[in-house]
């Protein structure tokens, strides 16, 4: 007898590409790959908090708080970042690399990889 497996979900992203790992209703990790010169689009999640562990990229945070300012934090390997849900927020890769994306829910609802509400897109620069 064995367990059963699964295969993780790949996906390309103007700003690289992100392997969906594990998901259930309580978390969710994905390994995403940085290009540098690319960011993701603004965007918030209504139900989970996003973890970023970042493993070996240059990241650029941008977090927009409820009196309009912009607070940017930098990411170098090894530093881990929380974002609660309903920050509105987007990195900027400086440096080529990986990241890990850790949700879960922290509203008591429920993690989908479809939680997420775009106020601009994301791109690639060249």
């Amino acid at each position: 007898m064995s367990r059963d497996k699964t295969r993780p979900k790949y996906e390309d992203k103007c700003w690289g590409s992100v392997l969906h790992g594990f998901v259930c209703d309580h978390a969710a990790v994905s390994l995403l790959t940085l290009q540098k010169g690319s960011w993701c689009s603004k965007h918030i999640h209504r139900e989970r908090s996003n973890v970023f562990w970042n493993i070996s990229a240059l990241v650029e945070i941008e977090e927009w708080e409820l009196s309009g300012d912009i607070l940017v934090t930098l990411l170098e390997p090894g530093d881990v970042l929380e974002i609660p849900s309903g920050i509105p927020h987007r990195f900027r890769v400086l440096e080529d690399g990986e990241m890990i994306e850790v949700y879960y829910a922290d509203r008591g609802g429920i993690v989908s990889i479809d939680d997420i509400d775009r106020e601009e897109l994301g791109g690639r620069n060249g």
